[in-house]
């Protein structure tokens, strides 16, 4: 039996430098810090990323490299995290350093000097994933006479609130993408030349991943029983290619401490569905991370540490689910008056000739209908687990 899902919503005011805040406009500056630190206790390479936003009502990526940075354990045992890419600063982390019931901060110096500190976070233990698994089903649109086809993931976990009473569920998807198989392809380049694509360039398969920018939080405090069945997660539409060759999902259980959970609770009401960490508004959330000198900065965002279980699973040829192709996919478009005349901010042009109603056409696409690895989160590697 399913108990309620019941998100009681917390205004939190922690000591410190945590406390929920609502900007002014004497506050809506440039240069205010974004840090992403969310760590697990899974060995392996992780990464923090650190960059200052425009306005915090619509914050952008822009990388603050040249940081030194490091996270710390409550013994003193730290670990560096070197900068692996702009703003991303990456480190090894192993199971001697990651320890259930220990605690850790984040620690950093920008270029200009100033050192920013966390609090320390709990690394809880997480509860295992029983069970994952989709059903079809057919959800409704805006357009009252258009439904929507897909499959829903569903997730039973053991409730075990002594480990773990806060959770958040990480969402990781990859799928196979495949780009028309043109009858030719050429490219009008830089220096004002047509020429044929290399093979190096033409990647028709790939495998793409990544995060669902949904956010799923629960806390279990009010829960009754040894187990919670049937916890919807994300709902994949038949009317994309994502699912029309084969799909995975990768779903990890976090065990948060509170202050990390009420973070990710209010983020999720300010995250939109199709945006982003920089995307939204996560100024109105607390942080507890301080500038050490000057403890009225405003940081947007959160360290945390989190106990983790994961499970993935496959989709592939659903029973009585049917994905439909779009028709127009890469579809070459039409072709410039004059290509001596074209602007060189559009060079250089891609061009491929597709049959067409039965016809050869040629017409213009983007780089990506001809190498896939220009995709966002595309490889042309096939993944270990695949």
């Amino acid at each position: 039996m399913k108990p309620p899902l019941v998100v009681t919503v917390l205004l939190i005011f922690l000591s410190g430098c945590i406390e929920r805040y609502y900007p002014g406009e004497e506050d809506l500056k440039t240069g205010t810090l974004v840090v992403v630190a969310h760590l697990t206790n899974i060995p392996g390479v992780q990464s923090i990323y650190l960059s200052t936003s425009t306005i915090l009502e619509f914050p952008r990526y822009d990388p603050v490299s040249g940081c030194w940075v490091e996270v710390e354990r409550a013994d003193g045992e730290t670990r560096d995290f070197e900068e692996s890419g702009p703003g991303e600063y990456s480190g090894f982390l192993d199971d001697q350093f990651l320890g259930i019931g220990e605690e850790y901060r984040l620690l950093f110096v920008t270029p200009d000097g100033s050192r920013y500190e966390s609090g320390f976070e709990k690394l809880h233990p997480a509860p295992g994933i029983d069970s994952l698994y989709f059903s079809r089903e057919v959800h409704p649109t805006p357009d009252p006479d258009l439904m929507d086809e897909g499959i829903q993931f569903f997730i039973d976990f053991e409730i075990e609130k002594q480990a773990g009473r806060y959770l958040r569920w990480q969402l990781i998807e990859t799928y196979e993408m495949r780009n028309p198989d043109y009858v030719s392809t050429s490219v009008y380049d830089v220096d004002r030349r047509f020429k044929d694509i290399p093979d190096t360039m033409a990647w028709r398969t790939c495998w793409i991943t990544l995060e669902i920018p949904e956010i799923f939080t629960l806390d279990l405090g009010n829960l009754e029983g040894s187990s919670y069945q049937k916890m919807p997660l994300n709902f994949v539409s038949a009317g994309t290619q994502r699912l029309y060759y084969r799909y995975s999902l990768l779903v990890r259980q976090l065990s948060l401490s509170e202050a990390a959970f009420w973070y990710w609770d209010e983020l999720k009401k300010n995250l939109q569905t199709k945006g982003g960490l920089f995307d939204t508004q996560p100024s109105l959330t607390p942080s507890n991370i301080c500038n050490v000198a000057d403890e009225n900065e405003i940081v947007i965002g959160y360290f945390s540490v989190a106990g983790a279980s994961e499970k993935r699973i496959f989709a592939e040829d659903v029973p009585e689910l049917k994905v439909v192709m779009d028709p127009y996919f890469c579809e070459p478009g039409g072709l410039p008056k004059s290509f001596p005349r074209l602007s060189n901010k559009l060079l250089p042009y891609y061009l491929a000739t597709a049959v067409v109603d039965g016809v050869n056409r040629r017409g213009g696409v983007q780089k990506q209908c001809i190498d896939c690895r220009e995709y966002r989160g595309s490889s042309h590697i096939i993944p270990e687990f695949w």
